[in-house]
């Protein structure tokens, strides 16, 4: 009887400290989602509803080594480089706490005049191999692109915190 209680209290004990795969920040691309005008700001921006995450992450936590708080740059374990380097602006993404989308954003590559204003962005071609900086256009004393801005949000500043990777 010691012994079978011994084996269950160790299950529970390693269960326990199993980390759940759904917890953390990750960064999923969208399978699908529609792109809307949203003609409650001024000026008119970007967003994006309907949302599908893909089955996996693009950026799972465990390949974020930090976040810079000041630049929205992600340091990462491994170069993603190649793998988005041919994304476009049809191609969208979501950062996640806990598989819940923060904020969404998408793909916009430099070379494309248009401004994407509302959305956050990855340029696929413009960045240093490991760091994925996220941008996101603002105009000096526009209070909608402000309150739009979700880079700095709590849920996503709490966790990366409390997993020691915020810088």
């Amino acid at each position: 009887m010691k012994y079978i209680v011994l084996c269950f209290l160790s299950v529970i004990l390693f269960t326990a400290c199993k980390k759940d795969s759904a917890s953390g920040v990750d960064i999923y691309l969208l399978e699908s989602f529609t792109l809307n005008d949203n003609n409650a700001t001024n000026p008119v921006t970007l967003a994006i509803s309907n949302a599908v995450l893909a089955a996996g992450p693009l950026v799972a936590d465990e390949d974020i080594s930090y976040y810079v708080r000041s630049t929205a740059t992600f340091k990462l374990k491994k170069d993603i480089q190649p793998l988005i380097k041919n994304y476009d602006g049809s191609k969208a993404f979501a950062v996640t706490v806990n598989k819940q989308p923060v904020y969404f954003g998408r793909f916009h590559p430099s070379y494309l005049s248009s401004l994407t204003l509302g959305l956050a962005t990855i340029d696929p071609l413009f960045h240093n191999n490991n760091e994925l900086p996220v941008f996101f256009i603002k105009m000096d004393g526009n209070e909608d692109l402000q309150l739009l801005d979700k880079r700095s949000d709590d849920r996503l500043i709490s966790a990366l915190k409390a997993s020691g990777k915020l810088r």
